[in-house]
């Protein structure tokens, strides 16, 4: 059965191995599904559902659809009549949107926190303890008549127009979204200014914490007096200002959405839009060298076997690791694909640091004079990763690379005796990264 994509958040997950116990079959997932590809080897026809009215694709597999599939079962035929095969769904996993808006401006359902003016009071009420604000469980929600709210401790966390106002009804409501989602609404009805009730300084809002440990406020009424006070929200040690008016006064019909970013209810995505809940954005990267496809395993680049990689590609190859500073700086021209479902759209932006590919220094050290007798010390001044590779043979051959300061420590005496009748020694400084060289030095035996 075809659903509305729009109507769901959708998060990656595996790939989906599919069995029909019988043919033809119509198979129903645990969660909607939204199929970017299908996958076997088989001929079959697939339907939405068993009325084969609406026909999605026939023919040999595998099927990538030119627009996603978004569903909660299908209904599959094949066309040989021996073993069912397997089939393989490369999909994306959705979960109904929270949906609030029967419960938005009314009281019907909710119950009274106070019932009636109110000056300076802080009053509690039973909160939700699955809900984390600064890592503190808000088992229990404090809400002020000078319109703040404190989760989990009577303190100043969230203030909505917070001056030294009153509250005429605050009421509480707990239940249970269409989607199975836990909330517990409280709305406050009441004015910005305790001594001057009138409509220029009336407040109204509601605010909903969410099972997800997601919070959304809903602004109704604001004053059009200018007695607007301080909105902001307060954790994790930072202040973060809220905009719920502007200089008219204006600002009812305000919503704003809390997205968690940490399990923990420290830092909050702030929206002001209506609340839909999230998914998890289903992206990969791929890399490309010449006319080569690549995806990252555990750091490594593993070749990919296809030309024009679609989004089905992406999904089922698109590494979720982005291409290391280490893997990206030996390589020539590298280009680096990032395909996205779902989500706000950003430039893909790198920090890079650009360094030299290692310079190497050419020291010819002659030592045949009749006057040297042989090698005292070897010393040098140095910063960074720096090499060296030495010939005793004229620079027929050189050495291994060791690094410098093990070099130094060469015996003098094996050096000088290394070398043929030409006295000739060939020393290669390799000079890595950012390293230096600025001083080398042989104290000889004369």
């Amino acid at each position: 059965m075809l659903i509305d994509e729009t109507k769901y958040n959708w998060s990656r997950t595996d790939p989906i191995g599919i069995l029909a116990e019988e043919n033809p079959s119509n198979i129903e997932f645990e969660k909607a599904l939204r199929i970017y590809r299908i996958e076997g080897a088989a001929e079959l026809s697939i339907y939405e559902d068993n009325t084969k009215e609406n026909l999605l694709y026939e023919g040999f597999l595998p099927f990538e659809p030119e627009t996603t599939i978004a569903c909660t079962s299908l209904y599959i035929e094949f066309v040989a009549d021996e073993e069912i095969p397997a089939i393989v769904l490369i999909a994306e996993s959705g979960d109904e949107k929270t949906v609030l808006l029967p419960y938005l401006n009314t009281t019907e359902g909710m119950s009274y926190i106070n019932n009636g003016y109110n000056d300076d009071g802080t009053f509690s009420t039973a909160g939700l303890d699955a809900f984390l604000f600064d890592d503190v469980a808000a088992s229990t929600v404090y809400v002020s008549s000078n319109h703040w709210f404190g989760f989990g401790s009577n303190s100043e966390q969230l203030k909505i127009m917070r001056r030294d106002g009153c509250s005429t009804a605050l009421y509480r409501q707990q239940g249970v979204c269409s989607n199975g989602l836990e909330f517990l609404k409280i709305r406050f009805e009441g004015y910005t200014v305790y001594n001057n009730r009138v409509e220029a300084n009336r407040l109204i809002f509601e605010l909903f914490l969410l099972g997800s440990n997601d919070m959304f406020l809903n602004i109704i009424q604001t004053p059009t007096s200018g007695n607007t006070g301080t909105s902001e929200i307060i954790c994790n040690g930072a202040t973060t200002a809220l905009s719920l008016v502007d200089s008219s006064g204006a600002g009812g019909g305000t919503m704003v959405s809390f997205y968690h970013t940490d399990e923990l209810g420290k830092n909050w995505n702030i929206v002001y839009d209506m609340y839909e809940g999230t998914g998890s954005d289903s992206y990969g990267y791929l890399l490309k060298l010449e006319d080569v496809f690549y995806t990252i395993t555990d750091g490594e680049l593993v070749p990919l076997g296809i030309d024009n990689p679609t989004a089905a590609m992406f999904y089922k190859y698109g590494s979720q690791e982005k291409p290391s500073e280490e893997l990206l700086t030996p390589l020539e021209n590298p280009t680096i694909y990032l395909w996205k479902a779902g989500g706000e759209t950003q430039l893909l932006k790198a920090t890079l640091k650009a360094y030299p590919y290692p310079q190497i220094i050419t020291s010819v050290i002659d030592i045949s004079h009749i006057s040297i007798l042989g090698i005292k010390l070897l010393t040098a001044q140095f910063s960074g990763e720096v090499g060296v590779c030495q010939s005793i043979d004229n620079g027929e051959t050189f050495s291994e690379e060791v690094p410098l300061s093990d070099w130094l420590n060469t015996d003098p005496d094996e050096l000088y005796n290394s070398l043929n009748e030409t006295r000739i020694l060939i020393l290669h400084f390799v000079l890595h990264d950012n390293a230096t060289l600025s001083r080398f030095k042989i104290t000889y035996i004369n």
